[in-house]
């Protein structure tokens, strides 16, 4: 107890770090998780991470989601989805972290379909799919520790409240086969990291169909 008192005090600073596929060229879509090797305070849950179906699409493709945090499905285009937990990872043969199925009702005028808010409990993956429209995808990782981002399209995360000391830096993509290598680092003296996939991550398709054709 007294260590969780005096921890607080601890300086925070923004950590960023570039993740590049196996042949150097910016990763996008690459949860990267800051892991603690000290005990650190614990951090207030987030407010619930909104997953958007739009353009034929979920937004983002992968969401990071802490253990007893929670997610909210919205539907931006004007037409019924649905969205379902489904096996993971390359084969299809992970399990999803948590079991769930929703009808999603078309956006109408200004009215969006939104489902409750859905608490994930349970660390692991989950993969998010449409039974009416079969090649959209997306992917939750339900994470352990609470500090995470998700690289954009330059493979660039930054992960803004990082309490300074010795960390260890994981790395998670949906179509990797294997754990990736984990990184050591120092938050507060290392602002800024490179790390690199032993594999290298599919291109997305373009959306379905442009955005000026749904009136949103």
């Amino acid at each position: 107890m007294l260590a969780a008192l005096v921890l607080p005090a601890a300086q925070a600073a923004p950590l960023q770090v570039t993740v590049l596929n196996a042949e150097g060229k910016p990763a996008a879509d690459v949860a990267v998780l800051l892991q603690p090797t000290a005990a650190w305070p614990q951090q207030a849950l987030p407010e619930p991470q909104p997953i958007t179906q739009q353009y034929t699409r979920f937004v983002p493709f992968v969401s990071v989601v802490p253990v007893g945090g929670a997610v909210k499905f919205v539907n931006r285009d004007r037409f019924d989805h649905h969205v379902r937990s489904q096996p993971g990872g390359p084969l299809g043969n992970v399990p999803p972290a948590k079991q769930f199925e929703f009808r999603m009702a078309a956006m109408l005028g200004s009215r969006l379909g939104a489902t409750p808010e859905l608490k994930l409990d349970v660390p692991g993956t989950i993969t998010i799919g449409c039974h009416l429209h079969g090649s959209m995808r997306g992917h939750i990782f339900v994470s352990t520790t609470p500090w995470y981002a998700v690289t954009d399209d330059k493979g660039v995360a930054t992960i803004p409240n990082a309490p300074d000391g010795q960390a260890e830096v994981r790395l998670w993509h949906p179509d990797q086969l294997s754990e990736q290598a984990r990184t050591q680092v120092q938050v507060g003296t290392t602002p800024k990291l490179e790390v690199k996939l032993n594999f290298n991550p599919r291109r997305r398709p373009p959306p379905a169909a442009a955005p000026d054709n749904y009136g949103i």
